[in-house]
């Protein structure tokens, strides 16, 4: 009799079957859980990651565009440096609508050349032009105490702000009302002339 006794009490202590399963199901779920949580973590990050990645990369890409722009006037400057002040603009170049180059010639042909690849009408898709930056603009100036150095600028738009440039090309224009999304490139070359074109002296230039 003893013996049965102990045998009743056992079992009254141990829980039943039912209870334990819900309890793992339980701690199996809280488990799924958790792990999702992990994985949603995760990709979330990775979203972010590859979004800073095309962010950059198109920052980049128009840079390239930018400086290319740059040296194709810097080359068209340089096989007319007889009239290199000519190419001096007093407003922004490559805003408005497209114009007609082909009644030009010299330095007026050249800026309204150079004016077109600013706009990017050289690419066209689904009648956009794609061909250059977002909001591309051009300056070419000329120091006030200097006769032979230019300063070829293109300004476009960013689509990350960060600190605003350097270079005056651009600012205060409608086009860039967010001075921190503007973007410039810029290059400061020298076209010498091996001699006036009025004395047959050669003059030291740059």
């Amino acid at each position: 009799r003893p013996h049965a006794h102990r045998s009743v009490l056992v079992s009254a202590r141990r829980p039943p079957a039912k209870a334990c399963r819900r309890a793992q199901s339980g701690a199996l779920l809280i488990e799924v859980l958790i792990a999702v949580l992990i994985c949603a973590f995760g990709l979330l990050g990775f979203a972010g990651m590859q979004a800073r990645a095309v962010s950059t990369d198109f920052e980049t890409l128009q840079r390239s565009e930018a400086l290319v722009l740059i040296d194709d006037m810097v080359s068209r400057m340089n096989a007319n440096r007889g009239h290199a002040g000519d190419y001096v603009s007093a407003g922004l170049l490559g805003e408005g609508a497209v114009v007609d180059c082909s009644t030009l010639s010299g330095a007026a042909l050249d800026i309204c050349e150079w004016s077109t690849l600013i706009r990017g009408n050289a690419e066209q898709r689904g009648g956009s032009a794609i061909g250059a930056m977002l909001m591309a603009r051009g300056c070419i100036t000329r120091p006030a105490t200097s006769s032979d150095r230019y300063v070829i600028a293109v300004a476009w738009q960013g689509i990350t702000p960060t600190t605003a440039p350097p270079s005056p090309c651009g600012q205060g224009d409608a086009a860039f009302p967010d001075d921190t999304l503007r973007r410039t490139a810029s290059a400061t070359v020298c076209i010498a002339l091996l001699r006036d074109a009025a004395s047959a002296p050669a003059i030291s230039r740059c």
